[in-house]
């Protein structure tokens, strides 16, 4: 709690500071809900970051005590609406600025708290829009924090490719084939709700559970109208089925598809940036295991295991000799692998039974102790014991402990859903936190058409702008609905 101002409107309107935010309010205080609102914001560094406790749908009398209330000043204001629905007219805040003399950074279109983001998408065009006095309105983004990556590219449905379609994210954006939104609503839900919106990296979100496969060509024709720092800088994420030839793994695929390395995700990634856990995905869409092996690097002709290029440390204070293998007995290391971890001896270096091959398995993470040589299996496996009751409760009680010998005759090619496979590891990333929770639907139209857009001057009547930069190379579809894609 960090109520630390109160200061009356001379309309009966106030303002109340709570953590980063000023909520401007009615006479009876500040509601539950913009409360909780503002207690979750982070700070803006190049506005005053203002919460407006006001009913989206307000009489002119209302907006006019709810300016007398702000913060005097010359810095512009980013408002944020505070009380459902987050959703209000946009000819309000030209008035506003209008009236201030000052800049209004505000959202046009339904705002969502996803996953620490406020994600402005509904509607055409919808994001965070710049509102100045005898200035014509400017689209700037859709996401606040806003993320380096916030470009139209990654900010409005769009084609994908024959058969795709792109659709924003909190955390970037999800490629998927088009069907029906029924099929879709509880994947949008999860996915805007669990991916952690990264400041330096898009996620792409690849396919839909439990619906048609999303062709790589599709993906590769999405991935051709991105600026060149964007694509370098995204990774990907294994959300459904793709079309791949037999035998060919999701990872060297993709790769070979685009003609770049690729970084792809083992799971689901979850929690905040600083503190990022990758959880397995099931064959339904929900969430299983915590990954060990993160994340694995894939280049165009490379092996199919790929690289490992994030992995969280099997323990606390365990010295790492090697891209994710780590010293655990004189003799011993442990590596982190797809499937989860192995216990070795020091020197061996050969893998004959397809550990680093081996698929994770969304229900579990594997503790494979090396059982080959017979004269040394006993005591790897007592070892194994011991680093097992080591491990963290809730990774424990998901961990199975069996001989690497097991694995002999196991399939080593992914199946959909899931996402690549492993191999020779790399720097290590120590990260862990729950998925954020409740899900609410995210709306997914944003469909566009061809033509210059002065959607604003549509609502407002008096003001013309044209549409943002489009990407080269894409057409767009129209089918004269929204929200049937």
């Amino acid at each position: 709690m960090s109520l630390l101002t109160r200061i009356r409107g001379r309309a009966g309107f106030g303002r109340t500071r709570i953590g980063a935010a000023v909520v401007v309010h009615a006479a009876d205080g500040v509601t539950d809900e913009a409360r909780a609102l503002a207690e979750s914001l982070p700070a803006d560094p190049e506005h005053e970051l203002v919460v407006a406790d006001v009913p989206p749908v307000s009489a002119i009398d209302v907006w006019q005590s709810f300016a007398a209330a702000l913060p005097r000043g010359r810095r512009s204001l980013r408002v944020v609406p505070g009380q459902e629905p987050r959703e209000i007219a946009p000819y309000v805040w030209q008035w506003l600025a209008d009236r201030l003399g000052r800049g209004v950074l505000a959202p046009y279109g339904l705002t969502q708290n996803r996953a620490g983001t406020l994600f402005v998408h509904s509607i055409d065009q919808s994001g965070w829009v710049s509102f100045g006095k005898g200035k014509a309105p400017a689209w700037t983004g859709k996401r606040f924090p806003q993320p380096v990556w916030d470009t139209i590219e990654v900010s409005q449905v769009r084609s994908a490719g024959f058969r795709g379609v792109a659709e924003p994210l909190p955390a970037g954006v999800w490629l998927r084939p088009d069907v029906d939104q029924g099929v879709l609503t509880t994947g949008r839900n999860r996915l805007a709700a669990t991916l952690p919106c990264l400041p330096d990296t898009p996620l792409i979100v690849l396919g839909v559970c439990d619906a048609a496969d999303l062709d790589i060509a599709d993906v590769a024709a999405f991935w051709r109208t991105l600026p060149p720092n964007l694509a370098a800088s995204a990774r990907f994420v294994q959300y459904g089925g793709l079309t791949l030839p037999h035998g060919a793994t999701f990872g060297q695929h993709l790769a070979d598809a685009l003609g770049m390395e690729i970084c792809a995700y083992t799971g689901i990634p979850t929690g905040t940036p600083d503190k990022l856990d990758v959880l397995a995905l099931r064959q339904d869409g929900s969430l299983g295991a915590s990954a060990f092996a993160q994340a694995f690097a894939y280049r165009p002709g490379g092996p199919a295991t790929g690289r490992l290029c994030a992995h969280r440390a099997p323990l606390d204070g365990l010295g790492e000799v090697a891209p994710g293998v780590y010293w655990y007995a004189p003799d011993v290391v442990v590596e982190v692998v797809r499937a989860g971890l192995w216990l070795r001896p020091a020197e061996q270096i050969t893998d004959p039974t397809g550990v680093r091959a081996a698929p994770l398995d969304p229900p579990h993470s594997l503790l494979l102790y090396e059982a080959t040589d017979p004269a040394r299996a006993d005591r790897l496996a007592e070892v194994a014991a011991e680093l097992r009751d080591r491990l963290d409760e809730e990774t424990r009680s998901a961990t199975l402990l069996m001989p690497s010998t097991a694995l002999a005759g196991a399939p080593s090619g992914v199946t959909r859903p899931a996402a690549p496979l492993p191999v020779e590891p790399s720097p290590p990333v120590v990260e862990v936190q729950d998925p954020p929770a409740e899900p609410v639907d995210a709306g997914g139209t944003d469909d566009t058409d061809d033509t210059d857009l002065p959607w604003l001057s549509r609502l407002m009547e008096t003001v013309s702008i044209p549409a943002p930069a489009r990407p080269s190379r894409v057409e767009v579809q129209d089918d004269g609905a929204r929200g049937t894609r």
